[in-house]
């Protein structure tokens, strides 16, 4: 196994989309979640990138997935709920922000919910869309507890899923002040990706069987439990997100059986805020651009270069990548095997990679 692997972006999201196609996805839906998903990996998310493929095939063979689904609208009005029918639910949560920001532009604030959802995606790349539509936006997942990953604080056992939350401020440059985190220690898919790599985790996100903090990506399968950063805020900020995402939407009454462990109760709430609902839009465009600059202007500390603020890291490393990105060997050993599994070309297979 290799240490890295570098993809063509072209190249590589055609792969992806001939991947989820071959799984049953329409080509329209195959598309923009393969877009989707390299995306996160050119702007450093790699555990919410194509590494993601071959998971998504497990959760199709096992019947979790329903990759020819479409999402539908279930009610509309001044809240609004969607289904992802248990399908690639990117498509879904793209939906869900889009009506939340069409309610924003009507009533200077919307909301928006999807149940019977799968894997959502990177959350910030939603976030940035609802800042293009000069919304304020805020994302709460909650109800992803099913499989109990993560532990509260001071117990040994897990009860909640990670929890994420993102939120997304416009600027007046067009490049978004974003912040996405799940309320673990570490993303599951970090934990998944350094498993696949057989790497330790950078710090102890984890506990063992017995409570104890651990840096082993292996622990989670092996009667272990993922952390929430912060110890108890981020246990309390998890609470929340759990009480919105999940409690508030009525997530788990929609599951109907389908989902699996996993997704079954899950929820994702947008609610969006029209930028202008206050005050000028340019003018709160424009300080929005200025705080940014004040967190530029902060000195920075011993070892770092330069004081970032939320949403840079994204920036960065989107210009960086231009037509190329890199996951690990790990990561494109399961591409590989998911991409023959369901039959697409090793010619195809080939032409992604650079080099």
């Amino acid at each position: 196994m290799v240490g890295i692997v570098t993809l063509d972006v072209q190249n590589g999201t055609r792969l992806a989309a001939a991947v989820l196609a071959g799984m049953g996805a329409p080509a329209d839906i195959a598309e923009e979640v393969a877009a989707h998903l390299v995306e996160a990996d050119c702007v450093g998310h790699g555990s919410h990138g194509i590494s993601r493929l071959g998971p998504y095939l497990a959760h199709a063979d096992s019947g979790v997935l329903v990759p020819g689904a479409r999402p539908e609208i279930l009610s509309e009005g001044p809240s609004t709920r969607v289904s992802a029918n248990w399908g690639l639910s990117h498509v879904g949560a793209r939906l869900a922000t889009d009506l939340a920001c069409e309610q924003a532009k009507v009533a200077r604030i919307g909301v928006a919910g999807l149940v019977r959802s799968t894997h959502l995606g990177r959350l910030g790349a939603y976030m940035e869309r609802a800042c293009r539509s000069d919304c304020v936006a805020l994302a709460f997942v909650g109800g992803m507890g099913g499989s109990k990953l993560v532990a509260p604080f001071g117990g040994r056992a897990g009860l909640l899923g990670t929890n994420p939350i993102a939120a997304g401020f416009p600027t007046q440059s067009g490049a978004p002040l974003i912040v996405d985190f799940s309320t673990a220690s570490t993303p599951i898919g970090k934990v998944m990706v350094a498993a696949m790599a057989d790497k330790r985790l950078p710090a102890k996100s984890l506990v063992d069987h017995e409570g104890r903090p651990t840096d082993d990506p292996h622990a989670l399968d092996n009667g272990g439990a993922m952390r929430t950063f912060g110890d108890h805020k981020g246990f309390g900020l998890a609470v929340l997100i759990e009480l919105v995402g999940r409690v508030l939407l009525g997530s788990a009454s929609f599951s109907e059986g389908g989902g699996g462990p996993i997704f079954g109760a899950q929820g994702l709430v947008v609610i969006t805020i029209a930028a202008d609902a206050f005050r000028d839009l340019a003018d709160v465009l424009d300080e929005a651009e200025q705080l940014r600059a004040l967190i530029h202007a902060v000195p920075p500390a011993a070892g770092f270069e330069q004081v970032l603020a939320p949403g840079d890291p994204e920036h960065v490393q989107r210009r960086r990548h231009g037509r190329t990105f890199e996951i690990t060997g790990g990561a494109w050993d399961s591409i590989q095997q998911a991409a023959q599994q369901v039959g697409v070309s090793s010619e195809l297979l080939a032409t992604a990679v650079v080099g």
